[in-house]
């Protein structure tokens, strides 16, 4: 799947934030009006940040996918990075090095060229690969549990972002998720219980934006 076309940043003034992960960034199954990007900018706009937040979200890519991708989001000359990978790591059975190696890559890429960097990370657990429902649109997307995932790779992964955090001086949000797990937030996510819903995007960006602020001091 394609990113979303940001052609016309250089045509608006504001700085930019650069969205940069996969579906959980870009916004898969809602529209991208609310999307979290979309959502993200309009309450940074509130709280007095009025900067123009670009959806660098790719559905299903990897960290090494997105490394790839590392050169169109520094083209857009972003002052700040949401980073968010890690769950299709998990779905595609990836090794625990290739993930911190190109997300330690892509953390070094956008601190070289300037860009400060909020780092948001996946927690997986050992049981991910038994899923509840049935959805035609998500086949190749949760697929059969692969021979290295086990109760030591989950260990090992789930250490990954707060690592990198520690060793790069990033602020963290531990598991992208983690603002939407409250019981009592009833339709934040999808039927597939991953994806946020148009409501869990909202509720997803109005958490994400206390944190973000100091990031975005000058």
């Amino acid at each position: 799947m394609n990113a979303p076309d940001n052609s016309d940043v250089r045509h608006d003034p504001r700085p930019v934030l650069a969205a940069y992960g996969d579906s959980l960034v870009a916004g898969w199954g809602v529209a991208e009006s609310e999307a979290l990007p979309v959502r993200l900018e309009a309450c940074l706009a509130q709280a007095g940040k009025p900067w123009r937040v670009l959806n660098f979200g790719v559905s299903g890519d990897t960290s090494v996918e997105g490394l790839e991708r590392l050169s169109d989001v520094l083209a857009a000359q972003p002052r700040a990075a949401l980073l968010e990978f890690g769950a299709n790591d998990c779905y595609q059975g990836l090794p625990v090095k290739a993930t911190a190696d190109a997300l330690e890559q892509m953390i070094k890429g956008l601190l070289d060229a300037g860009v400060r960097v909020f780092l948001a990370g996946w927690r997986t657990r050992s049981d991910l690969f038994t899923p509840e429902f049935d959805d035609p649109d998500l086949a190749g997307l949760v697929p059969i549990a692969p021979p290295l995932f086990n109760a030591k790779y989950v260990k090992k992964f789930n250490a990954v972002h707060a690592w990198l955090a520690e060793k790069h001086h990033l602020p963290l949000l531990p598991h992208i998720l983690d603002p939407l797990l409250d019981p009592a937030l009833a339709g934040a996510f999808q039927a597939d219980g991953v994806h946020p819903s148009a409501k869990g995007a909202r509720l997803l960006a109005e958490a994400l934006t206390p944190l973000l602020l100091p990031l975005l001091d000058d």
